[in-house]
């Protein structure tokens, strides 16, 4: 039993026609062409026999039943929203390929034991026109939501509500598991030769704000030896979360991402500086440790403070799950690999409250979220199929 990947590669460049732009893929949630392109998916689902519904915060769910009413639901999925000038594979293959699973089941007879559901979560990317963050559908459907005075005011912006929000939840006893296939955003998988990436975990993200305060003066009338140059000051801890980074593991990350000098004139001496900081890792005691060597940089620069802005938590996923799919690649003489995520995704979200996996494809040059991502024939090919064993392998037990 394998996909068709013509007709899966026909799906993806059908709903890359959904775009607000030209150069790459812009399609933001919550936007008139994302509706459109959510349309043309939901048509595909229908034709694949699924029965489908948007819950009420803009979730797509396509179910089809199994023949034991009293079984977990096997839910699978992505999302379809990009971020601007994006690709047409981020997101896009682990929905249209969940859907090509589908067809694929229909058209051998085989009927399910468990409830199938493929969802495609809105607003994974974060970048629809309202200040609501990333993973937002994933979030509400888990019952993750923070919601305060600020959040609500930008949901009533789209029109929804903290009703909304309360009414996508579901129980995490409906599901069994929930698995999703990605193009990998690195180079890992390409640089070793591997077609498949088994994720092990997802990495936390922390993320900070840093002030530097200097005294703003004439740029002319300033000797050298006399200014507090707040940009200057700021150069040492800039250099410095990179060497952190470096220092503590292979595997972590460090990035200044933003940077803010005011009052930003060229006649004028830097008079304050303001910068983010983040740290991504898949341990939290690097996190920690990071953070504890950055704040002792800060601290012997007179005008620095450090201030936090957020913190999200590494994400394991299932080990059984991850042994499932190790098992099916071996079984099928497909290469693989196990490997943290860097990047976010719905699954990490899942995994705090069900079982979850997320397979991961090459993609060329590691490139994602650009004009130039992409992923090849046979390298979505040999994901969807693996995910699809998963998927029956899973649905007998």
């Amino acid at each position: 039993m394998a996909i068709n990947i013509n007709r899966l590669e026909k799906d993806l460049l059908e709903l890359a026609k959904f775009s607000d732009t030209d150069n790459g893929i812009t399609r933001l949630s919550f936007t008139p062409t994302y509706s459109k392109g959510r349309n043309y998916v939901e048509d595909l689902m229908k034709e694949a026999g699924l029965k489908t519904r948007i819950d009420s915060v803009g979730n797509l769910i396509g179910r089809i039943e199994g023949k034991d009413s009293n079984k977990k639901v096997i839910a699978f999925g992505s999302h379809i929203d990009t971020v601007p000038n994006g690709g047409k594979y981020d997101g896009s293959i682990g929905v249209l390929g969940a859907i090509e699973i589908i067809r694929t089941l229909q058209e051998m007879d085989y009927v399910p034991i468990h409830p199938l559901e493929v969802i495609s979560f809105i607003n994974e990317e974060g970048s629809a026109p309202v200040n609501i963050g990333g993973v937002f559908g994933s979030q509400a459907m888990m019952g993750l939501t923070k919601i305060n005075e600020d959040f609500e005011k930008e949901l009533s912006k789209i029109g929804l509500s903290k009703k909304d929000i309360n009414n996508s939840y579901r129980e995490p006893e409906q599901f069994k598991c929930y698995l999703e296939i990605h193009i990998e955003q690195g180079k890992e998988l390409e640089n070793n030769h591997l077609s498949i990436g088994v994720v092990t975990g997802i990495v936390g993200t922390w993320r900070f704000m840093v002030k530097v305060q200097g005294t703003a003066s004439h740029a002319g009338t300033t000797p050298m030896d006399q200014r507090d140059d707040a940009l200057l000051k700021s150069l040492p801890i800039i250099q410095h979360v990179n060497q952190i980074a470096k220092d503590i593991n292979m595997g972590m990350v460090g990035t200044v991402g933003n940077v803010m000098v005011k009052p930003g004139a060229s006649n004028v001496v830097p008079g304050e500086v303001v910068f983010t900081v983040e740290f991504r890792s898949i341990k939290n005691e690097y996190l920690e440790k990071a953070i504890e060597l950055l704040q002792e940089k800060i601290g012997s620069i007179k005008g620095a403070q450090l201030k936090e802005i957020s913190k999200s938590y590494p994400v394991m996923l299932s080990d059984d799950l991850q042994d499932l799919i190790s098992k099916v690649c071996e079984g099928n003489s497909i290469s693989y690999t196990k490997l943290p995520s860097f990047a976010g995704h719905d699954a990490r979200e899942t995994a705090k409250n069900i079982q979850s996996a997320l397979i991961f494809i090459p993609c060329r040059n590691g490139i994602s979220h650009s004009p130039l991502e992409f992923a090849s024939k046979i390298d979505i090919e040999n994901g969807v199929n693996v995910l699809l064993e998963t998927i029956k392998k899973l649905d007998a037990k």
